[in-house]
């Protein structure tokens, strides 16, 4: 891995001898929270549907004809906008590339605004989703982190063509990276071609971000917060408790990780699943998961169970919280969890796409290009104390508890 800086303009190189396929990511920081929930998601989905130079279908058509894939995420820290293609497409891929970050027209505004509201009411029809989206904008409230599909759906009739198109100057502001991983034959002639049709990609490192730090859940002292939605014709109900942890960039963070892998992450023999679904009967589907974000983390549980399942299910998330506090893992626990997180990393760092996207992503969210090395070492040296110590630190921290169930079921909770 080579981080190379050329007329203001970073560029990521992994060399990937005798591959068939380039994978090029580019992405941009988001430092200022969105005007409006939606906007950013609006202009994901329309920085592909057509240029000054080609229409939508012209576009599609070149890029499917060619074997070349592109994609455009948006997520709330940072967009990245991807292609892959055959070595002996280079120029074509980034030719196209290029015209869609310098020349998007944002065309068909309006019928891709009816289209996500389709979308966003299709999974919100989903008990699941909208238990956890009600989690969110909860955790996250009077915070961009909180832009919920909820929220979107009722800010999205207020957004216009020109919010989305100011998005676009304003990632061409942002700091930037370009993060390429494949068979480079000629690395001078890779970092010349960027620097001189890739110019727009000038970084701006002095970037600020107006994006607050979340350290703990808004207006919530002590105990728990629950959001009761009613949902009668549900035959399960959705329980999800979310509690705000560290960020990445914390020491805390890895013995996080391997405490939720050991806690719920890790399938069938996470204790979750052991104690609730194994010998309790109380789920279907039950687990912890762990989402990071630059400005905070969202350590949460979740399970779907027998509505009457709803008090003995919640009683469950205590008790075994409490079990991670009060008594040290097991030597097979911590280094069952280890093996595990190491094998996922590694498992997801096989392909040149993969490979360009986690070291953009390290780079642009400013971990650095031996994030990856550095992090498994911290893994590595999680102790079982650790394990405790973050249990006691966390776990039984005030939480915000959504639930979605038949109304009978809500009554007493």
């Amino acid at each position: 891995m080579k981080l190379i800086q050329k007329d203001n303009i970073d560029i990521i190189l992994r060399n990937t001898k005798n591959t068939p396929r380039m994978a090029v990511c580019m992405y941009f920081t988001i430092d200022i929270p969105e005007k409006m929930a939606g906007i950013y998601t609006l202009f994901s989905k329309l920085l592909l549907k057509g240029t000054k130079t080609r229409s939508a279908e012209e576009l599609a058509d070149l890029i499917e004809s060619n074997g070349i894939e592109t994609s455009v995420k948006c997520k709330q820290d940072y967009l990245k906008v991807a292609t892959l293609f055959l070595n002996e497409d280079f120029e074509l891929a980034l030719d196209i590339l290029s015209d869609i970050l310098q020349n998007s027209t944002f065309e068909n505004f309006e019928k891709e605004v009816f289209k996500l509201k389709g979308e966003i009411v299709s999974d919100l029809d989903s008990p699941q989703i909208k238990a956890s989206d009600a989690l969110i904008e909860r955790v996250y409230q009077n915070h961009y982190y909180g832009n919920s599909l909820n929220k979107t759906l009722a800010d999205i009739d207020k957004i216009q063509k020109q919010d989305v198109i100011d998005v676009l100057a304003q990632i061409m502001n942002a700091k930037k990276v370009i993060s390429i991983a494949g068979d480079i034959k000629d690395e001078d002639k890779i970092v010349d071609y960027f620097v001189q049709k890739f110019n727009f990609m000038k970084t701006n490192n002095n970037n600020v971000s107006k994006i607050e730090n979340v350290l703990a859940i808004p207006s919530l002292s002590s105990g728990e917060d629950i959001i009761k939605i009613v949902k009668n014709d549900a035959k399960q109900a959705q329980i999800f408790k979310g509690i705000i942890v560290d960020t990445q960039f914390s020491e805390d963070y890895p013995k996080i990780v391997v405490m939720n892998n050991i806690l719920g992450s890790s399938g069938l023999s996470s204790r979750l699943f052991v104690e609730l679904r194994d010998k309790q009967g109380l789920a279907y589907t039950v687990r912890s998961a762990l989402e990071p974000l630059k400005h905070s983390s969202l350590f949460y549980f979740y399970i779907g169970t027998e509505p009457k399942n709803i008090e003995k299910s919640l009683e469950g998330f205590k008790i075994e919280s409490k079990k991670m506090v009060d008594s040290l893992v097991s030597d097979i626990e911590l280094t069952g969890a280890k093996e595990n997180i190491l094998g996922r990393l590694e498992y997801f760092s096989q392909t040149n796409m993969q490979l360009a996207s986690v070291a953009g992503y390290d780079y642009i969210m400013g971990f650095g290009l031996d994030y990856e090395e550095k992090y498994k070492a911290k893994l590595n040296a999680v102790t079982k104390e650790d394990i405790q110590s973050i249990a006691g630190k966390y776990l039984l921290n005030p939480a915000i508890v959504s639930i979605l169930a038949p109304e009978e079921y809500l009554k007493n909770i």
